[in-house]
């Protein structure tokens, strides 16, 4: 009875494999008419957006997978992943029938897929080009396409399509990936021990990896040890030390939220490029960018540290919101991008349109120069009123009479701002405005002098702002603030370079001399919150009843917009009894440079040679160094220099006698 149970046993056996293999030789039929001329292994690859200085800042991702080509994973991490996958790999053809039939048996015994038998290539094709069904059909064909696979490809090539393919936890496909994230080092940098573990976590990323459970994870290590031992890839002495390393548990991975809104601001340039960001996901492009991570830190720390947290009033939890936009001066590239303090997707930086204040003065004043005036032209800073009831005041409604053009600007005078927005004429600033990137203003809805006191009807944004500053700092020459430099795809072939879009808006020495101009705020006018150990220039501003507070500033090296606001506009800044003004955020722009730029060597504003600086006397707009008089010293064009006063004069006669008794005489 035993005996003839054994022979249907074995006659079962047989007709199944018969039948089997007919299956096998017409699913093959099917399989290559369907397959043939489409076996491509075409992997879901991220792409990686980089910093200047090829910092990675964040990854796009379907599928989050670097694919490495195989001489870039360690020989230890190929044994391992052989050994404990498929021992025979380096043999087969795609299929290894005895572990195969093995397999079947206990399958019958159990009544169910019990064990898989799956050689690497079997699992390479199932995961490419199959589902994961446990059905006799889907078997059949992981069967075919693998001896196809292992006819097309060499072995080289298929475990190097394996590694890269292979799932090792959430959003982490490929041993490059997992090696990043449980090891913090490069695949080709993992030893023994590291290559070990990693390649038991193949079999149940669930179960057996170091971020879930490190004994299971340890316990399957010994087991892939123990077979890369049997394999002979390895002495028992390797083993032994492998086994005993420890491994530091992976901590639980923080959402990173650097410089969120500057890849949101990479996402729309990149779509404005004619990118599709879907398909920037599965494609292994590396995305240069002209973010300077060091920048970043440092301005989400300044804005983070130097703010109030938040007030509990009548309405609920409030805290004063925040922009900070800083830009290359050479290049016009984004440095630097906070949009806001919390979670939101709301990008104050490029998207807030808010009244500028006294920041727009200087383009006021540089218009002003444009029409031949000089630092040393006298403006009346006196009351105004006008026929439709308006009547502007100063901020401390106090008036200084007759003033240097130079002064005003340092002093912030709104009614000296009038009277030179009026001079200069209001159509030719809203041309010039446009001209250094501030498109929200226009010739039918700004023809007003409120423009002087920052009353631009739809608002500008920090982004326009910084551009407009940089190109003070630039000679005259204005360049559109980018996000992204290049763009490589996977091969390494360039798909973008950004172009320089430098365009001249003013001379150098007209942008010199505003610059000059800016300089004296900094040291000696309202923006002395902003001075720093070197070379800096800016201009602070108020709006609309201290809701809106701005400093934008730059040095030789960076130009960068502070805003601090309340997104309600209605609402000043007011909290407890602190009340944010525009020291607050120049004071911003000060910490932010100066972290920034610190240990760097200090430039200087570059003066062109038509360019010469004299001291004046404000009251009086001549060259003076009268002890008894306010006297600034301020850069002009020297074909437009200021008369001189009776002291300058003297001095002048007495500089000339001086010269002339040392050239024939010698001595003092």
């Amino acid at each position: 009875m035993k005996l003839l149970k054994r022979w249907l046993f074995i006659g079962f056996i047989i007709f199944l494999g018969v039948g089997m293999l007919a299956a096998l030789i017409g699913t093959m039929l099917l399989a290559r008419e369907a397959y043939g001329r489409d076996l491509e292994f075409n992997f879901k690859n991220r792409s990686v957006i980089y910093d200047r200085n090829g910092e990675v800042i964040s990854y796009l991702y379907q599928e989050n997978r670097e694919y490495v080509p195989l001489e870039r994973i360690p020989q230890s991490l190929q044994k391992a992943v052989v050994a404990i996958e498929d021992k025979a790999f380096w043999q087969h053809k795609g299929i290894n029938f005895k572990s195969l039939g093995r397999a079947l048996i206990v399958d019958i015994k159990e009544r169910r897929f019990a064990q898989g038998g799956s050689t690497i290539t079997q699992q390479l094709v199932k995961n490419m080009f199959l589902s994961h069904d446990k059905t006799v059909i889907r078997k059949l064909k992981e069967a075919v396409l693998a001896l196809m696979v292992e006819m097309r490809y060499t072995k080289e090539e298929i475990l190097e399509y394996y590694l890269n393919l292979i799932y090792l936890g959430p959003n982490l496909y490929g041993v490059s990936t997992a090696s990043e994230y449980f090891f913090s080092k490069p695949v080709d940098k993992l030893n023994l021990a590291e290559s070990a573990l990693l390649a038991g976590i193949i079999n149940g990323p669930g179960f057996y990896s170091p971020a879930i459970n490190m004994e299971n994870a340890y316990k399957r290590r010994q087991i892939v040890l123990d077979a890369m031992v049997e394999a002979g890839y390895i002495s028992l002495e390797e083993a032994k030390k492998a086994a005993e390393e420890k491994i530091a548990i992976p901590k639980p991975r923080k959402n990173n939220n650097v410089a969120q809104y500057f890849i949101s601001e990479t996402m729309k340039e990149l779509t404005a490029l004619g990118f599709d960001v879907e398909t920037l996901k599965t494609q292994g492009y590396k995305i240069y960018t002209t973010l300077d991570l060091k920048a970043q830190k440092i301005a989400e720390k300044t804005i983070g540290d130097n703010l109030p947290k938040g007030y509990v009033d009548s309405s609920g939890l409030t805290q004063p919101q925040a922009a900070l936009v800083a830009l290359d001066i050479e290049s016009g590239g984004i440095l630097a991008m906070v949009g806001g303090r919390g979670e939101d997707y709301f990008n104050r930086a490029t998207m807030a349109r808010r009244q500028p204040g006294s920041t727009l003065k200087p383009i006021i004043y540089l218009a002003a120069l444009q029409k031949g005036r000089s630092p040393a032209t006298l403006v009346s800073d006196t009351p105004l009123s006008f026929e439709d009831g308006w009547e502007p005041n100063n901020y401390d409604q106090k008036f200084l009479g007759d003033i240097a053009m130079g002064y005003a600007l340092e002093r912030s005078r709104n009614m000296a701002a009038i009277r030179v927005l009026a001079d200069a004429g209001i159509d030719n600033v809203i041309s010039l405005a446009n001209g250094l990137g501030i498109h929200s203003l226009t010739k039918d809805r700004d023809r007003n002098l409120a423009l002087a006191l920052g009353g631009v009807t739809d608002g500008v944004t920090p982004i326009e702002m910084a551009g407009a500053y940089a190109t003070f700092a630039n000679g005259g020459i204005y360049r559109k603030p980018y996000c992204v430099k290049e763009i490589q795809d996977l091969k390494g072939h360039v798909r973008y370079r950004a172009k320089d879009t430098q365009k001249r808006v003013v001379s150098p020495e007209q942008a010199y001399v505003i610059t000059d101009m800016l300089r004296n705020v900094v040291d000696y006018g309202t923006g002395k919150s902003a001075k720093l150990n070197r070379p800096a220039a800016g201009k602070t501003g108020i709006a609309d009843n201290y809701t809106n507070a701005w400093f934008v500033g730059y040095t030789p090296e960076i130009a960068t917009a502070v805003w601090i606001g309340n997104d309600k506009q209605s609402e000043p800044m007011q909290y407890g009894d602190l009340t944010i003004g525009s020291s607050k955020a120049a004071s911003v722009f000060k910490k932010f440079a100066q972290d920034y730029l610190a240990n760097k060597e200090i430039k200087q504003f570059t003066k062109p040679d038509d360019v010469v600086v004299v001291s004046i006397d404000v009251k009086t707009g001549k060259q003076s160094s009268d002890p008894n008089s306010l006297i600034r010293y301020y850069a002009f064009n020297k074909d437009n220099l200021p008369a001189k006063d009776k002291v300058a004069l003297l001095d002048e006669v007495s500089n000339r006698l001086k010269s002339f008794w040392q050239r024939f005489f010698g001595g003092n």
